[in-house]
């Protein structure tokens, strides 16, 4: 057992709210390059798809980042009761005191009610509604700036 708590706190050091946060905004400044090519010079035949997924990721990061900034370990965020469920996310935090937009809410709630990340990453047929991806840029754009004040305000030295 004390190879498993050595483990954990080996975690806890590696993957530091700062650390989450900024991966987070890694995705998100990844999917927005990506957003941003010439539409012309893309030879993809499903170009958003890992646009979408990048923003997702994102998404979750953020929401991680807080978390691990409220003492949550990285083995508890990866566990059936969070690990990629963005809602439960999202409930989590709000409960620990972020208030989110209409628009945050909705798009937490579609990665979970829907197959919209699944989709991000496997080829599935048929007709779908998507959130565009502004929408998912305004998500991660209210995401740094909410999470990364509060980082902030909690002494981590977190770029906004």
């Amino acid at each position: 057992m004390k190879g498993d708590e050595e483990d954990d706190e080996n975690e806890k050091e590696r993957s530091t709210p700062m650390g989450f946060y900024h991966y987070a905004q890694s995705y998100r400044e990844a999917a927005n390059l990506l957003t941003n090519t010439d539409k012309t010079l893309r030879k993809a035949t499903h170009p958003e798809a890992p646009i979408r997924f990048l923003y997702y990721h994102a998404i979750e990061l953020y929401l991680k980042a807080f978390l691990r900034r409220h003492d949550y370990t990285p083995r508890e965020l990866a566990t059936r009761k969070f690990g990629h469920d963005t809602l439960r996310l999202s409930n989590k935090v709000a409960k620990l005191g972020i208030h989110f937009d209409d628009e945050d809410v909705q798009a937490f709630k579609m990665m979970r009610k829907t197959d919209a990340v699944i989709r991000s990453r496997y080829i599935q047929t048929g007709s779908y509604n998507w959130p565009t991806l502004e929408a998912l840029d305004r998500v991660c754009e209210s995401l740094r700036r909410l999470i990364g004040e509060e980082l902030r305000k909690g002494g981590v030295m977190v770029r906004i």
